[in-house]
């Protein structure tokens, strides 16, 4: 599995994302995911040089966009996703940032150990939603357990899948489906 082939990491992802009503599970618990791991990452110890570094930054942006500690892990997927493809990339930048501004305004606004509090809960009905979708629904393990990597993989998926359903890139799902029926098969 090449690691900067669209092909290869959607229909690899997919081959454990058949079945309608999981997709659709995955759809709605990713994002929600990252946004909870986000705040996790954010509540994460961290020295006060990197404050003294994020405060200026923060006045930069003015508070459009907040640096924080999950910022660069924001950045890093979105522009991972763009080497896939710049199109979906694009689209996954949008709402991965919107998720990581999400995560930082719910630490400003109701202060660190609340948004931790309902993001634990937040993360963990997230998480069984996602393992009842694979054992009701599909009836296969999640990706994950085959490669704990495909977790950065999930929030792409989850994007490439919406513009499929928008009836965008026709050409790359019939591809990507195409590797998915060859996976399965053997």
């Amino acid at each position: 599995m090449a690691i900067f082939n669209l092909v290869d990491q959607a229909s690899s992802y997919g081959a454990y994302h058949n079945n309608t009503i999981n997709k659709f599970i995955h759809i709605v618990f990713v994002p929600l995911i990252l946004l909870t791991a986000f705040i996790f990452v954010d509540n994460l110890p961290h020295s006060p040089f990197l404050e003294d570094l994020l405060i200026p930054l923060n006045s930069i942006s003015n508070g459009l966009i907040p640096i924080a500690l999950s910022t660069p892990l924001a950045i890093a997927l979105s522009l991972y996703y763009c080497i896939l493809d710049v199109r979906v990339g694009l689209a996954s930048m949008l709402w991965i940032n919107a998720a990581n501004y999400a995560a930082v305004y719910s630490i400003n606004t109701y202060g660190l150990e609340l948004a931790t509090y309902y993001g634990t809960i937040v993360h963990v009905v997230s998480w069984i939603s996602q393992f009842i979708g694979h054992g009701v629904f599909e009836g296969r393990r999640p990706a994950l357990i085959s490669n704990i990597f495909q977790v950065f993989i999930a929030p792409f998926f989850v994007t490439l899948e919406v513009v499929f359903m928008c009836g965008f890139l026709n050409r790359t799902r019939i591809e990507v489906d195409h590797n998915i029926n060859i996976k399965k098969n053997k």
